[in-house]
C-alpha cells in the first residue's frame, strides 16, 4: 500500500507539496527551541491551570482585613494578620523580657475632692432582727465603716405589738385594729378561736383553736397530741375555720391579719386592761377541751 501511495504521488506531481511539508514538520520545533526563554516550559510540557478565584465569607475578609499596628483605630489593611496571636507589641515586649503598662491618668483635684466627700458624707444603716426588731445608724460611711455604734430601735413585744385583724365570711370583713389579748373569736355563738399574743420569736400572731374547728389555708397548725390546738398567722396570712353546727350544717370563717404594728402610748394601757374575766375563762376551757368535746358557748363564761 505505501507503493501505491508513491506512485500517485509521482503520478500526479504532488511530491514538492509533500517536501515542503516535511520541512515544516523539522524545522519547527527547531525555530521553538531557539526562540523561547530560559527557564520557559518545553512545547510538551502542558502549564497548570490557574486555581479559579474563591470568595471569602464576609467574617473571614473582615478578619483577614485586621491589624496589630498600634497606630491603628482596630480596622487596618494587613491581610496576613492571624486573629489568634497578640497584637506586635505585645509579642515585642516579651521577646526582651519587659511589658508595657498604660500610663497613669493623672488625679486631678476635683476628682480627689469628689471621693474624699463620697467616703466622709453619712448614710443611714438599716439592719433587720430575727425578733422584728430593727437597729439603725446614722454614722456609717459609703465605704462600708461606722464610725459609731448602732442603736437598737425599739421592738416588738407582746406587750407593746398592736395586731389588726378581719374575721368574717371573706377577706374583705370589716378590720379590727388593735385587738387586746384572750380576744375571743366566735361563729354562730360558739368559741372558734382566742387571739393569745403576739409571738416576738415567731414574729408571727398567736391564736389558740378549739379541737372541734377544722383549720385550711397557708398556714400550719401547731399540733399537741394529734389536735389542732395554736395558728401562728404573720401579717398578711390568713387561715380558714371550719365548724360542723348540731344541725349538720357547715359554716365557713376566714381569720386575716392585716396589720402587726407597734402600739402608740393611748392603745397600750387599753389593749393590757381589756383582758376580761370572760376572756380568761374561755381560753381556759379551750385548753381543757379534748378531741370529740362539745364547743364551747358564749354564754359559758358569763357571770
Amino acid at each position: 500500500m505505501p507503493r501505491n501511495l508513491i506512485d500517485e504521488i509521482v503520478r500526479r506531481r504532488l511530491w514538492p507539496l509533500v517536501a515542503v511539508a516535511a520541512l515544516v514538520a523539522l524545522a519547527a520545533p527547531l525555530l521553538f527551541l531557539h526562540s523561547a526563554p530560559q527557564g520557559a516550559p518545553t512545547a510538551d510540557t502542558a502549564a497548570p491551570a490557574a486555581p479559579a478565584t474563591a470568595k471569602l465569607p464576609a467574617r473571614a475578609a473582615r478578619l483577614l482585613a485586621t491589624s496589630d499596628d498600634e497606630g491603628s483605630t482596630g480596622h487596618a489593611t494587613g491581610s496576613s494578620h492571624d486573629p489568634l496571636l497578640p497584637p506586635a507589641s505585645y509579642r515585642a515586649a516579651a521577646a526582651v523580657g519587659t511589658t508595657t503598662t498604660p500610663a497613669a491618668t493623672p488625679k486631678t483635684s476635683s476628682t480627689s475632692k469628689t471621693k474624699k466627700s463620697s467616703k466622709s458624707k453619712p448614710i443611714p444603716v438599716v439592719i433587720q432582727n430575727a425578733d422584728g426588731s430593727s437597729t439603725t445608724s446614722g454614722s456609717g460611711s459609703q465605704d462600708g465603716t461606722d464610725s459609731t455604734p448602732a442603736t437598737p430601735a425599739n421592738p416588738l413585744t407582746a406587750e407593746n405589738a398592736a395586731v389588726d385583724i378581719r374575721f368574717g365570711k371573706g377577706a374583705d370583713s370589716p378590720l379590727r385594729t388593735a385587738i387586746p389579748k384572750l380576744q375571743a373569736l366566735f361563729i354562730r355563738g360558739k368559741v372558734a378561736a382566742v387571739f393569745v399574743k403576739y409571738s416576738p420569736s415567731r414574729r408571727k400572731a398567736v391564736f389558740a383553736v378549739a379541737p372541734g374547728i377544722h383549720v385550711s389555708g397557708p398556714v400550719a397548725c401547731r399540733v399537741e397530741n394529734g389536735v389542732c390546738r395554736f395558728l401562728d398567722i404573720p401579717a398578711g396570712s390568713y387561715a380558714r375555720l371550719t365548724m360542723l353546727t348540731s344541725k349538720r350544717e357547715v359554716v365557713r370563717r376566714r381569720l386575716d391579719v392585716a396589720h402587726i404594728t407597734r402600739r402608740t402610748g393611748g392603745k397600750t394601757t387599753a389593749g393590757a386592761a381589756s383582758t376580761s374575766d370572760a376572756n380568761v375563762c374561755f381560753l381556759h376551757k379551750l385548753e381543757a377541751m379534748t378531741p370529740g368535746s362539745a364547743l364551747v358557748d358564749r354564754s359559758a363564761c358569763e357571770r
